[in-house]
């Protein structure tokens, strides 16, 4: 899909890149210029598109870029904020016609896995929902979309990892790296706090909440993590944030609040569906979500449940229990409970 560029600058020398996507109901993904003369700056980069026969999508980077009047050989530096496939897809290509260093967060190798090791990732969903109750049949239809690696142009490394602390001169503003994980775990954001200019990526959005999506592991806590990095974006108090979809808002920080409220009544309805009897992961999903969902949709479903259910057991608000299958259940704890917990 071509899309019409025309040159959009929401705040002086901050370009706003709308690049095409292929998926129904999320069709656009916005990119931003930093005009700094040697340091111009390009943050995300779109999606690479599988398609043989195109040019991948290459034009509308190329389009887009034009339209502020500049050209791609004038970027020297991309930062990535997270490694999604609309994100990052491009940077490979990117990287190699701009000659530019790519920056991203320290923890993008572990992201990065999941393009290296497609089959390795099925198999771990497919125990992790035989696990929580996902009938055998219907498995491998739910994993079956884990395979992004035709979207993306190539795995390329990062020149430069940044922890979340470091701050870069771009033009006349200095702009900080906030670590926000949660949608992915090495989502960052750039904050220009002398005139209050957030670019959230996919961790704050204007009408909808960022998936959050729970796999395995000892330590995870993605929402945990999510609500940790929205409480950080409130207190930047944001003037203007360009979000990676959707049209620039003002007021982040009442933003963030309601997104923080969103979770928190998908916690309670949670905490209510095994308040007397306790139920599976799968069957938690069809109660919040609905069973209409398409394959695609239920992955996604399953996945934002479990992130929820992880938080709520980690917490100690809900208990754990197997049954005699190997399935997991869970139940809301006790006040005894919860009180020899504490």
């Amino acid at each position: 899909m071509r899309l019409e560029h025309r040159r959009r600058e929401p705040a002086p020398g901050v370009f706003r890149l709308v690049l095409p996507l292929p998926f129904p109901g999320l069709d656009r993904v916005n990119a931003y210029l930093l005009a700094g003369g040697i340091d111009t700056t390009l943050v995300d980069c779109g999606i690479y598109y599988p398609d043989e026969e195109d040019d991948h999508g290459w034009a509308d980077v190329e389009a887009a870029i034009g339209a502020c009047g500049m050209a791609v050989t004038d970027i020297k530096r991309l930062i990535v904020t997270h490694s999604h496939i609309d994100h990052y897809g491009m940077a490979a290509t990117f990287v190699e016609r701009a000659g530019c260093d790519l920056w991203m967060h320290d923890a993008v190798d572990d992201d990065l896995a999941a393009y290296r090791d497609p089959e390795g990732t099925r198999s771990r969903l497919r125990e992790l929902f035989r696990e929580h109750g996902v009938e055998p049949e219907e498995v491998d239809e739910l994993v079956r979309f884990e395979d992004w690696r035709g979207f993306v142009s190539g795995l390329v490394e990062p020149d430069v990892k940044v922890s979340g602390s470091e701050e870069v001169e771009i033009g006349p503003r200095t702009w900080q790296f906030v670590y926000t994980p949660g949608h992915s775990r090495s989502h960052i954001c750039l904050a220009s706090l002398g005139d209050g200019l957030l670019i959230s990526g996919d961790h704050l959005l204007p009408t909808i909440t960022p998936h959050i999506d729970y796999r395995r592991g000892a330590e995870d806590d993605p929402l945990g993590d999510f609500l940790k990095s929205l409480d950080v974006v409130e207190k930047l108090d944001p003037r203007l944030v360009l979000p990676g979809h959707g049209r620039p808002f003002e007021e982040g920080a009442e933003r963030a609040r309601i997104v923080a409220r969103h979770h928190d009544r998908r916690l309670g309805a949670i905490l209510q569906i095994v308040r007397h009897e306790p139920h599976t992961a799968d069957e938690i999903t069809d109660q919040i979500f609905g069973t209409t969902l398409l394959n695609f949709e239920r992955r996604l479903a399953l996945g934002e449940a479990l992130a929820h259910i992880r938080y709520l057991a980690r917490r100690g608000e809900i208990v754990r229990t197997q049954r005699d299958d190997g399935t997991f259940v869970y139940q809301k704890a006790s006040r005894r409970r919860r009180d020899e917990d504490d």
